[in-house]
């Protein structure tokens, strides 16, 4: 596998409010995808990934992976989105690593690896939206202040970017710096009011309740791969594809859509992430994908007016879809780029 020279050309000073010229980074490339999910990642992995559990809230299990370096102070929190697991991210921990970083990845409680808890595994549920916070904690002070990483620092994506932006609102000390890519700091509800979404999804998970388990949300059902050429989360057809083959190669991570209880619930935990955005002292960077159809982008702005984030307002990918992790290479590389260099600087 050849890594690709990414150059800061087009980037200009954080403190100017644009990006310039400072560092170079290796970064693998779409050319080098096919090679890299058959032969280094799963090598990668089996050398350095130490995969454990422990016991949430309510006693539910949460599992995660850990890749320690060597003599290494500088370690990375990488917290993920919805329906997603942390064998997703090998690709992102790859590069990474190579960087110099220890990693830390979550799965978080419903999804992945972790325990699911309704009969259907398929239904993506959460109790309350704070228990995802509650397990992040847990995950920090249990496991990761047990190797004690001078430098910790966080990325996240998506919902891991709402759970992560409620994280420093309540624990600002804990992080040395964060970067929060596409978070879901509001759900894109194709038009209807927020308002009566949250009331229709509130009315739903009740209603169901009554007769059994909670229901899917409108529109909502078991795991489905409609194609590349029908998504809207990434113009990688490689990184595409190899994170779909991944789904198939392990499908306990499978996830399907999300029930009206955790629609309420998301709602109401991106609501009150950016109601309490002045609370985050932690240096901030939000990554935002400009052609985001999954997560509403004004929220990030709003959020990003609130908390002080780098520059006053979200570093924006333009032309990119949401998944800024598996992206294709002009628009993953300076969303990952941006984000080592802000590191850097800590």
């Amino acid at each position: 596998m050849k890594p690709l020279s990414l150059s800061l050309l087009a980037l200009t000073l954080f403190s100017a409010g644009a990006l310039a010229v400072t560092n170079t980074y290796q970064l693998t490339s779409e050319a080098d995808v096919p090679s890299l999910y058959q032969q280094t990642l799963p090598d990668f992995w089996r050398q350095h990934a130490v995969e454990g559990e422990f016991k949430g809230k309510d006693g539910v299990t949460i599992r995660y992976a850990a890749l320690r370096q060597e003599k290494v102070d500088r370690a990375i929190l990488i917290v993920n989105g919805r329906v997603e697991s942390y064998l997703k991210y090998q690709e992102l921990a790859w590069d990474l690593w190579r960087q110099g970083y220890s990693l830390y990845l979550i799965d978080h409680r419903g999804q992945g690896m972790s325990d699911r808890m309704l009969n259907d595994p398929q239904k993506g549920y959460v109790d309350q939206f704070d228990d995802y916070v509650v397990d992040l904690k847990q995950f920090h002070d249990q496991i990761i202040m047990a190797d004690q990483p001078a430098k910790l620092f966080l990325l996240a994506h998506s919902m891991g970017g709402a759970i992560s932006a409620r994280y420093l609102e309540r624990w600002p000390d804990d992080i040395k710096a964060a970067v929060l890519s596409s978070p879901m700091l509001g759900i894109n509800l194709g038009g209807l009011p927020k308002w009566l979404a949250k009331g229709l999804a509130s009315t739903i998970g009740t209603v169901g309740g009554w007769i059994g388990e909670p229901p899917y949300g409108p529109g909502q059902g078991a795991y489905q791969d409609h194609g590349f050429a029908d998504n809207e989360l990434t113009h990688s057809q490689p990184r595409y594809q190899a994170f779909r083959q991944l789904y198939e190669q392990h499908p306990q991570i499978k996830l399907g859509g999300a029930t009206a209880h955790w629609i309420y619930q998301g709602i109401t935990g991106a609501d009150a992430a950016i109601a309490d955005a002045g609370a985050i002292k932690t240096p901030l960077l939000v990554l935002q994908a400009g052609n985001d159809s999954v997560v509403d982008n004004a929220a990030q702005d709003r959020f990003c007016t609130i908390a002080k984030c780098e520059g006053g307002k979200p570093l924006r990918i333009e032309g990119a879809w949401h998944e800024l992790f598996i992206e294709s290479d002009d628009k993953r590389q300076p969303a990952l780029t941006a984000m080592v260099d802000f590191f850097a600087r800590f």
